[in-house]
Order: structure tokens, then sequence, then C-alpha cells
């Protein structure tokens, strides 16, 4: 039973390295060759979302917090903007970020700082293929050392 729950859980995991290692790198280095063109913007809001889940022993709530940023950013004279981009830690309303946008159209774009880049997406890719590979090597001896 347990040898079954790691090789799904490993299954999971072997999922997500495969999208992020086929797909999400690409795209990422895709998205960084086209937008070659900088400047600067600035944040325009933060929104923050707290969630509380019980602590274990039953007394009180342990707070968690994410954030999601606005910026906005000027090309040409036109404003632009950039919403709901996860950001972690949180930056300042009004704080000067670097954009990196496509010059043939400047909407495409995203916020240097808070972009996740080829080089970190496969490092995250690899770390979870690890992770599955383990897992499903766990399970497999649970099955078999079970049989």
């Amino acid at each position: 039973m347990l040898g079954s729950a790691f090789l799904i859980l490993g299954v999971v995991f072997l999922i997500v390295a495969l999208y992020t290692l086929i797909i999400k790198i690409p795209k990422s280095r895709a998205q960084v060759e086209r937008r070659t063109a900088k400047t600067k913007g600035t944040v325009k809001e933060v929104h923050v979302k707290t969630y509380q889940t019980k602590k274990k022993n039953g007394i009180g709530y342990h707070e968690t917090h994410t954030y999601k940023a606005d910026f906005s950013y000027n090309v040409g004279g036109t404003e632009y903007e950039i919403k709901s981009v996860p950001v972690m830690p949180a930056p300042d309303k009004g704080e000067e970020v670097d954009i990196s946008y496509n010059p043939d159209n400047p909407s495409d774009a995203h916020a240097d700082k808070f972009f996740a880049n080829a080089y970190s997406n496969k490092v995250g890719g690899f770390i979870i293929l690890a992770i599955a590979a383990v897992l499903l090597a766990i399970g497999a001896i649970s099955l078999f050392a079970g049989a």
C-alpha cells in the first residue's frame, strides 16, 4: 500500500519535471530572445493574499502570505501594464524595476527581477526529476519487498 503511494507520488513529480524541462524552459528561452528592449517601470500595485491554517497543537493559526504585483512602464509615449505577477519578496508600491519587452510588441514584457529564466527552470526541473526518481525507487522497492 505504501509502495503504491510512493509510485503515484513519483509519477506526479515526474510529470511536473518533464513539463518544466520540455515545455517551460523552451518557452522561457523564447520569451527572453524576443524581449530584447529595456526600459524602467514601476510597481503600480501589490496584492497580498493571506492564508490561515490551524496549528498542529490546535491552538491558534499559522498565517502565510502570497504576493502578486502589477507593473506599469512606458514605451514611445504609450503606457503599458503587466498584471498579477507572482513576486517574492513583495516589492514596495512605486518601486522602480527593470522591464524587458519585445520591441515589435511592447505589451509582451516581463519584470526582470521577478522572471524565472531558463537556467532557474532547468535547475528546478532537474531537482524535481531527482525527487521523482527517489520516490519511484522507494515505491518499487516497497512493492517488490512486500511481494
